[in-house]
Parts: C-alpha cells; structure tokens; sequence
C-alpha cells in the first residue's frame, strides 16, 4: 500500500468491527476485533501510502486524522499529524520533513475522496488553515 515504507518500528492494536458484524449479525459480546497494525515514522512524503499521496474517485478512503504541537492555533507549531488507515497507523513529522512533507499531504487533505474522521478539530483546522493553506474537506 505503500511506496517505500521501511520496516515499522513499533505496532499497536486497532478496534475493527467483527468480520460477523459485516454480515448483521451481533457478535454474542458485542466486542469488536483487535487487529495488530503498524506505526511508521513518516518523514518524507514516499512513506505515505500512494492511495493517500494520490486521492482518487475509484479509491476513496475513510482516515482518522489528528494534529499534535505546540500552542496550536493561529501562532503555534506543527510537530506531528496522526493518520489513522485500517492497516497502518502514519505518524507524519512536520518537524523533520518540514515544509515539503506538508505540501505533499495537501491533495488528500484538500480531497473530499478522503474522508477525515477528526474529534474536537477546532485547532486542527485552524492550524491547517492558517500555516498551510489547507481546507479539511
């Protein structure tokens, strides 16, 4: 799904829906299934899955989204930005791939092919807004 995505360094377990759910029936404990992802450190833009790089009509996709930074709202920093795919987990550096690693992520963050699950947004937005000229679509 990715183009040059090295070996992850860390994983963590992401709720899905039970494969039982997809057909209508309620799992007897209503949980859902824990499925083992990957976390990769992104610091330039080839380590972010094409489908995301790319946003497409014939591949829309469903992400969960989220900043991290220092005072973040019109005058703060953007350090990290948490995308949330339901095979991986992206931890795109702001930091360290600066400016050029922001821009690449514009066409999805712009897209409306990408849908954004984001909670409590206000400042995500507005740091997205103001420092990049992005609109969350």
């Amino acid at each position: 799904m990715a183009s040059t995505v090295p070996s992850p360094s860390y994983q963590t377990h992401i709720p899905l829906p039970s494969p039982s759910s997809s057909s209508g029936e309620k799992s007897p404990n209503n949980e859902a299934h824990l499925s083992v992802v990957p976390i990769h450190i992104v610091t330039h833009a080839s380590q972010l899955p094409v489908e995301f790089l790319e946003p497409s009509s014939e591949r829309k996709l469903v992400i969960g989204f989220d900043c991290e930074g220092v005072d973040l709202c019109r005058h703060g920093t953007l350090c990290i930005m948490q995308l949330a795919f339901p095979d991986a987990i992206y931890l795109v550096d702001a930091i360290q791939g600066g400016e050029m690693l922001i821009k690449a992520c514009k066409p999805a963050l712009e897209s409306s092919y990408i849908t954004k699950v984001i909670h409590d947004c206000k400042r995500d937005s507005e740091v997205s807004n103001l420092f990049y000229e992005h609109v969350l679509a």
